[in-house]
């Protein structure tokens, strides 16, 4: 199935798939805020049960640290019979900036997305987060299985119940509302904020979205279309050794023609390479998985050939293609997901397995069974740009999850159902980042206030974590700052400074800054400007780069 046949089934199947309507008491301003100890005993919500009112003094809480004195308000809601949605609430017991901030999670969520909660907390938001209607410790996805409403619940639906019993438990401390509401998530969170801006235009006035996997139900198939393709090969896989062959070989062909420097472990525009694997000094059957795994499965989803540059980081092919790059991990996160979602979600009790079915077949099944329930790829946005809703996007030109291309295919699509790119850069802009890998990592300026996914599983599900840049209140840096600024003040961000921090920890140090621009620019250097320096580097449109004009047969 092609992306716009599913994206058509999606809109067939959506009316049948909508949320259950549900009747609100909401919490009512009163002559007086609640304090949080009474909450639990005061506030009414249909549908909603409060666990847990506290004050959490200054300090550390479920291993954050360096968090202030806030109201935790933990409970769940039950829009239908087979939902049991958690959420938590938190409000800063002083400084409170009058702004709504909920995160997305990654993976199957499953759980409370503390690791994206601290840091807004920090910077005087009020947080929310959810765990998407499941519990989910990093094995199959049997909570679905025979649960649509569970399905429906983590599709979308917990995001919407969580932004309404959040505005009412705001209400109920505060007794007025918050002035601005924000949401930002990757990779599943990423999806989950494409799904706000399409389904709820009128929730968040800013939606930040990154590497977002918004065409789910094609995403897991193709996962499961690259174990088989790593799985032909003679070895069962591609060696570190073969992704450092590959990565070498891109490096020594463009590096320094995209605009960026011939130093460099990353491409600057990898668009611009045209690379042929077909002499690389690897096995036939190595060749022709990396080939397959360029071009993707046709006729379901695009393909990995702009990660190439950092096939071999950590974080890049060995994290998500090949296996190897989770610690104690010796496959790859997405043999679970892919697996688990048509195992027991598209094909539940029918003996499939991954060899069943060709990739047509398994999107085709997939999106007619969840498609509604989970894809974010209508590119009608024109509820969002009406409700003054301004869109940040950014993805990793070298994310080995999901595709870069299907990042700028959505963005063409918005901007063809907008009707240009004029009219789309009014509210929506992506920003592509060279060297990054999914939500975060990777040899590029890699750190720009972003949030990382939860990688799954893990061994330490908390390591993911907010990416801090070194000027978190400067627009400049930061991109929840830049989006509350375009928000706030009207000044759409032309640039995100992105950076590398030495060894990737921020106490030693920068090791470079360099410039993001929003697509379809891209970074230039100057010629002439310190090689660390972001001001070395210009947005330019990409007819106006270095492109390798050779045939690129890899000599």
């Amino acid at each position: 199935m092609s992306n716009r046949q599913g994206r058509r089934a999606s809109r067939y199947l959506l009316a049948a798939a909508a949320p259950v309507a549900i009747g609100l008491f909401s919490a009512s301003p009163a002559a007086a805020a609640t304090s949080c100890s009474q909450l639990a005993a005061s506030f009414h919500r249909a549908n909603t049960t409060i666990t847990a009112a506290e004050v959490i003094p200054a300090g550390t809480f479920q291993g954050r640290t360096g968090l202030p004195t806030f109201c935790r308000v933990a409970g769940y809601t039950t829009p239908t019979s087979d939902s049991q949605i958690q959420f938590e609430v938190w409000m800063p017991e002083s400084g409170w900036n009058s702004k709504y901030l909920q995160v997305g999670c990654g993976g199957f969520c499953g759980s409370i997305p503390y690791y994206n909660m601290d840091e807004p907390l920090r910077r005087g938001y009020a947080v929310a987060g959810t765990d998407d209607g499941h519990e989910w410790n990093g094995g199959d996805a049997g909570w679905a299985t025979g649960h649509p409403e569970k399905v429906i619940d983590f599709g979308g639906r917990a995001l919407k119940e969580t932004k309404d019993v959040a505005k009412d438990v705001i209400m109920a401390l505060q007794s007025s509302s918050a002035r601005r509401s924000y949401f930002m998530g990757c990779s599943g969170g990423g999806r989950e904020a494409l799904r706000a801006a399409q389904r709820y235009p009128e929730d968040f006035d800013g939606i930040v979205a990154g590497s977002p996997a918004n065409d789910w139900n094609d995403l897991m198939t193709q996962f499961v279309w690259n174990q088989n393709v790593v799985a032909a090969t003679s070895s069962g896989t591609l060696s570190q050794s073969d992704l450092d062959v590959l990565s070498s070989a891109v490096l020594a062909q463009c590096a320094g023609h995209d605009g960026g420097l011939s130093t460099d472990r990353f491409l600057s525009n990898p668009q611009a390479c045209k690379f042929n694997p077909a002499k690389l000094p690897l096995a036939a059957d190595k060749i022709r998985a990396i080939e397959q795994l360029f071009a993707g499965p046709g006729g379901v989803s695009p393909g990995y050939r702009s990660s190439a540059d950092t096939a071999n980081d950590r974080d890049g092919w060995p994290a998500w293609l090949t296996g190897g790059g989770v610690p104690n991990l010796p496959y790859a996160p997405e043999t679970l997901l892919g697996d688990a979602w048509l195992r027991e979600v598209v094909f539940p009790n029918s003996g499939w397995t991954p060899t069943t079915n060709n990739a047509v077949v398994n999107a085709h099944a997939a999106n007619a069974v969840a498609g509604a329930a989970m894809n974010a790829i209508d590119p009608d946005l024109h509820a969002f740009k009406r409700h003054g809703g301004k869109l940040l996007e950014y993805s990793g030109w070298g994310d080995a999850a999901v595709s870069t291309e299907v990042h700028i295919n959505y963005y063409n699509a918005v901007t063809k159902e907008i009707g240009g790119d004029e009219a789309t850069r009014d509210f929506y802009r992506l920003f592509m980042v060279p060297g990054m890998g999914h939500c975060a990592e990777g040899p590029g300026g890699n750190v720009f206030g972003q949030i990382g996914d939860r990688r799954t599983p893990l061994t330490h599900p908390e390591n993911p974590h907010w990416y801090n840049p070194p000027n978190p209140s400067d627009p400049s840096d930061d991109i929840l700052s830049a989006l509350d600024n375009w928000v706030e003040n009207k000044i759409a961000p032309d640039k995100i400074i992105g950076t590398k921090y030495v060894n990737g920890d921020s106490t030693q140090g920068i090791a470079f800054q360099r410039t993001l621009c929003p697509y379809p620019q891209v970074a230039k250097y100057n010629g002439e400007g310190s090689m660390t320096s972001a001001a070395s580097f210009a947005c330019v449109d990409p007819d106006h780069n270095d492109h390798d004009k050779e045939d690129n047969d890899h000599d």
